[in-house]
């Protein structure tokens, strides 16, 4: 799936992309088709992330938040970092 698919309440969402912008709690991802907000716990983390890195998020849910769509990791959803050769992005 790419992000210019994903609208609000899709559910068992799965995106990869490069890391833009983060924070604590939300990482601002990229994949080539537009950007979308992930809200994250760190228990979510498989790997330590940066800006740049490129990674996969796995099992999550779009929601609207105060008017800014946004995708969430349901229970089971974990943030993957990607090394670069398995990465499809430009």
């Amino acid at each position: 799936m790419k992000i210019k698919d994903i609208s609000d309440n899709i559910r068992n969402i799965s995106i990869q992309g490069k890391i833009v912008d983060m924070n604590a709690f939300m990482i601002l991802l990229d994949d080539g088709s537009g950007k979308i907000f992930v809200r994250y716990r760190s228990r979510d983390l498989a790997d330590p992330l940066a800006i740049g890195d490129r990674i996969r998020v796995q099992k999550c849910r779009a929601r609207i938040y105060s008017g800014i769509l946004e995708i969430r990791l349901e229970r089971s959803g974990r943030i993957i970092k990607l090394p670069e050769s398995h990465v499809q992005y430009p």
